[in-house]
Parts: C-alpha cells; sequence; structure tokens
C-alpha cells in the first residue's frame, strides 16, 4: 500500500490546542448530523414524489439552510488538523523556516477572513431578523439558519491563529 502525499496533523497535545479539538470536532459532528438528516429528509422527498406525487415542500430551503450550517462547522477541524489543500510547487524545496513562515502568514490571512465573516454574519442575522426575512416556501425565518454562522466562523479563526501560533513557534509536529 502505498503513502499518502501529505497526512493530516495530529490532535494537539497542549491545552488549548485540546480545547479547540473539543470545539472543532464538536462542530464537526454537528454539521455531520445535519448532512445526514438532510440527506434522510432529500431521499423521503424523493420517494414521496415518485411513488404519490406528495414532495416534501420546502425540502430545499431545508437542505440549503442545513448544508450551509454543516459547511461551516466543518471548516474548523479542517484548519485544526491541516486538511486544506496547500499548492507548494514554488515552496517545496525551500528550507522550513520559509515554509513555516508563509503557512503562518496564510493562517493568519485565514484568521482574518474568518473574523470578518464571523462580524459580518452577525450584522446580516441581526438585519436579517429585523426585517423578518422569510424563506419562500416554507416561510421559516431566515435568521435561525444564519444564527450558527457567526460561532463557526469564530471558532475558525480562533483555530487558524492556533495554528499561525504554531507555525511561528515551530511547535507543531507535522508528519
Amino acid at each position: 500500500m502505498s503513502e499518502p502525499l501529505a497526512q493530516a496533523a495530529p490532535a494537539p497535545a497542549d491545552a488549548l490546542g485540546r480545547l479547540l479539538d473539543r470545539l472543532s470536532r464538536l462542530l464537526a459532528l454537528i454539521g455531520g448530523v445535519l448532512l445526514v438528516a438532510m440527506t434522510l429528509m432529500a431521499t423521503y422527498s424523493i420517494v414521496m414524489r415518485t411513488l404519490f406525487n406528495e414532495p416534501l415542500l420546502g425540502d430545499v430551503e431545508l437542505v440549503q439552510m442545513g448544508c450551509g450550517i454543516a459547511i461551516v462547522f466543518f471548516l474548523p477541524l479542517c484548519q485544526l488538523r491541516r486538511g486544506n489543500v496547500i499548492v507548494d510547487v514554488f515552496t517545496l524545496h525551500a528550507p522550513e523556516r520559509v515554509r513555516r513562515s508563509l503557512d503562518a502568514f496564510g493562517n493568519l490571512l485565514m484568521a482574518l477572513a474568518a473574523g470578518l465573516l464571523a462580524w459580518r454574519s452577525v450584522i446580516g442575522t441581526l438585519d436579517t431578523y429585523g426585517n423578518g426575512e422569510e424563506s419562500i416556501i416554507m416561510g421559516l425565518p431566515m435568521w435561525w439558519s444564519m444564527s450558527a454562522f457567526p460561532p463557526g466562523f469564530a471558532v475558525l479563526a480562533l483555530v487558524a491563529l492556533y495554528t499561525a501560533w504554531q507555525d511561528f513557534s515551530g511547535k507543531d509536529k507535522r508528519p
């Protein structure tokens, strides 16, 4: 059996890393449960549409909301385990210090982007709540699904800062 080109980083050993790991795994578990629920619901709707011409009204709205939340909830664990795709064509043969510095810079950019997304998600959720915006078919308030985005992005920002610190300090154990 051949070895993969790169392996995800192991779970952190320090207290902060373990806390972020637990939070990230909890969010990923919730995201996974949401995806399973969306899959079961879509399957039910397809079966009902096919057999009885009675689809579940609003299933597409619910799948869109649930999948959006799941994706945001998967991001922190992916970042913590360094599962993001990295194009290292130009840095493959660079010294370890240069690669770590570039990785740390990229992680800081990720933290900045995630922080901005968390902040703007709060603003968007409050605005949507204030406007009373609802989904078209089911009439569900849109703010409830949007309210899951800020915590997911906030945890991603914290995790990205943590991984940047690991790269700057050289404390991560890369395979």
